[in-house]
């Protein structure tokens, strides 16, 4: 029997509007280069970098070589060391975060980029796995409360993924850690936390955790839907 086809959708917070933090490139690296590529069939909803707005941005080519160009492009932006040396690269995130006005000051909003979601999947077969990476907590509690609620029924279900690059203290993720503390808070989430990228264990439990809760969500709602 053929394994159901399950799209998937990627965003990152960008709060500062000017530079990528690493814990969420390792974070998006994760999901494209071990989640995507083995447990579901790709990004084909869409990924974006966010902050006042979401931004789409391209996806990554076909296998490994396809997947390491994209990164060059989409997740590097040098180092202290090559900004001692005048060696920033000139790619596309650079040029993105240079240019594009939706990066500049206006506070940090998750809502927009859940909508943004929610249509794209609309227009695809099957259900959608959305991996939204964090490194601080949204500043839009209402309309993100609002959105998820709005959302609940329909064929998404949400991982959040906060990084913190500290094993002394976890990081918050303000109104997305209040997800499930009323009766009418949706069941179709995901709250993880992680201080690293770099451990292959580390990694495994993730996408372990994430596989165990899309399955059993799946399964509630091939019951609600024959019930």
């Amino acid at each position: 029997m053929a394994r159901p086809r399950v799209n998937t959708a990627l965003a990152m917070g960008v709060p500062g509007g000017e530079w990528l933090d690493d814990m969420a490139c390792g974070g998006v690296r994760f999901a494209v280069e071990f989640l995507f590529r083995r447990y579901v069939d790709g990004p084909g909803a869409g990924i974006w970098f966010f902050v006042r707005e979401p931004v789409r941005i391209p996806e990554p080519g076909p296998g490994v070589v396809g997947a390491a160009q994209w990164a060059d492009e989409w997740l590097t932006m040098g180092d202290a060391v090559d900004a001692y040396r005048g060696e920033r690269p000139t790619n596309a995130v650079r040029r993105l975060l240079r240019k594009d006005r939706r990066f500049g000051p206006g506070g940090f909003r998750i809502a927009p980029v859940l909508d943004e979601i929610l249509d794209s999947a609309a227009r695809l077969d099957g259900p959608t796995v959305a991996v939204v990476v964090l490194t601080a907590s949204p500043d839009d509690g209402a309309a993100f409360l609002a959105t998820m609620r709005k959302a609940a029924r329909r064929p998404v279900f949400w991982v959040f993924i906060g990084a913190e690059a500290s094993h002394e203290r976890v990081l918050p993720l303000g109104v997305v850690d209040t997800l499930g503390s009323r009766p009418d808070d949706p069941g179709n989430y995901l709250v993880l936390k992680t201080a690293t990228w770099t451990s292959e264990f580390g990694r495994w439990w993730v996408a372990r955790r994430i596989r165990r809760e899309v399955t059993r969500w799946q399964r509630g709602v091939r019951g609600t839907t024959d019930g």
